[in-house]
């Protein structure tokens, strides 16, 4: 009897971990998306991604460790996993990342520039290139 209430626990205390974990891979897909500037198709697709990758990681860890069985103590150690990051780690995590982000904006912007300069440069040069050769068929 106590083996089984081990186990239990033992479940309940995975679930608690897991609900922190996939918190924690949802700030990271935050701050990916805070880093880089996305098309609203694009969001859908990421969440669609984490959404399908939750399922699958829930799923596999039920499986193993309960035999797919559900339990209700397993969603409440998931959902109290998340409203602990949610609650503590996360917050400091995304207070950080916000007053870093123009910082990586600025150092993109400066790693940018040479690139865009070329390409502006590049692409006068071929339309002049192009509108000789235009002029010069039209010519003979």
């Amino acid at each position: 009897m106590a083996m089984l209430i081990y186990d239990e626990v033992e479940l309940f205390l995975v679930c608690f971990g897991l609900g922190m974990l996939l918190a924690f891979i949802y700030d990271l897909v935050r701050i990916f998306r805070m880093l880089f500037r996305h098309r609203d198709w694009l969001v859908d697709v990421e969440d669609l991604m984490f959404w399908l990758f939750t399922a699958w990681l829930v799923f596999r860890t039920l499986f193993i460790y309960n035999r797919g069985a559900l339990r209700g103590y397993a969603f409440l150690g998931m959902f109290l996993g998340v409203l602990l990051y949610a609650l503590t780690l996360s917050r400091i995590l995304l207070k950080v990342v916000t007053k870093l982000v123009p910082y990586w904006n600025k150092a993109g912007d400066f790693i940018r520039k040479p690139f865009v300069l070329f390409s502006r440069f590049l692409r006068k040069r071929l339309k002049n290139i192009i509108t000789q050769v235009k002029m010069a068929v039209k010519g003979r």
